[in-house]
């Protein structure tokens, strides 16, 4: 209100200034006297009429500034909850495979790990919606616990999640796969009050070289969650170009030496 009662005085003033010198020009050009009179008049009638106007205009000026504003971030709040799945707080699949997409542009190499929960039906039939939804919280807050900063995670489907891990070695990826399972089975999955239930994941995981496609890394991934459903569940698959698809656990002996390579 006062940024608008300047800037409508200081318009007036403006105003007045101009119509005085422009009747002063008359006068001289007819060659009239300059008297008090039309001065007065010429300052009077533009302060009545253009102080209310220009106060007017400037607070209809600031009103549309503040809803362009608020406009503007309800659309960019708005943009940030599509991206979003709403249970999760990940990335959800069409967002996870655009920031993959651009990310792969901007490295030659990576790992994607395909996440699936075990015996998720299974876990709805018995318990309810609510408490498989509870399972799919405690997987996101696992992915999101373990993974690094950079690292792009997703829910690609009901039970499924993705992992984009840029830049990762072989062995970086398989750590970080293993903990991640290891996280989810430690992690207590209360369905009552007094009462847990197992809660599993397996994983596949892949390379991601720069002439391979989302779908192509992806496909290997899924191949290698599907050996490792066959295989028990429960465990960590990885496709390897030399060598055969072999089902990894690493033991927190083995896994200790390399914890630097992934903060927590």
């Amino acid at each position: 209100m006062r940024t608008a009662l300047l800037k409508a005085f200081l318009t007036t003033l403006a105003v007045i200034v101009f119509c005085e010198l422009v009747c002063c020009a008359v006068l001289l050009w007819i060659g009239d006297e300059i008297t008090p009179f039309p001065l007065i008049m010429t300052a009077v009638l533009p302060a009545i009429t253009a102080f209310p106007n220009a106060l007017y205009t400037y607070l209809q000026n600031h009103r549309l500034q503040a809803a362009l504003q608020e406009l503007k971030l309800a659309h960019q709040q708005l943009q940030a909850k599509s991206r979003v799945d709403h249970m999760t707080g990940l990335l959800n699949r069409g967002s996870f495979f655009d920031a993959m997409k651009i990310s792969r542009s901007r490295i030659e190499t990576g790992a994607a790990l395909v996440i699936d929960a075990d015996h998720f039906k299974s876990i709805n039939d018995t318990y309810g919606h609510a408490i498989g939804d509870r399972a799919l919280k405690i997987i996101a807050f696992a992915l999101q616990n373990v993974t690094r900063k950079g690292d792009i995670v997703g829910r690609i489907g009901g039970e499924e999640f993705c992992i984009f891990l840029p830049g990762a070695s072989r062995d970086t990826a398989l750590r970080l796969a293993e903990r991640v399972r290891s996280e989810v089975e430690n992690t207590p999955f209360y369905t009552t009050a007094n009462r847990t239930h197992p809660l599993t994941i397996s994983i596949g995981c892949a390379m991601a070289p720069k002439h391979e496609s989302n779908s192509q890394v992806l496909s290997k991934a899924d191949k290698c969650l599907y050996q490792a459903k066959q295989r028990g569940r429960n465990c960590v698959v990885f496709d390897d170009s030399d060598l055969p698809a072999a089902t990894v656990h690493l033991h927190a002996r083995l896994a200790a030496p390399h914890e630097s390579d992934l903060p927590r």
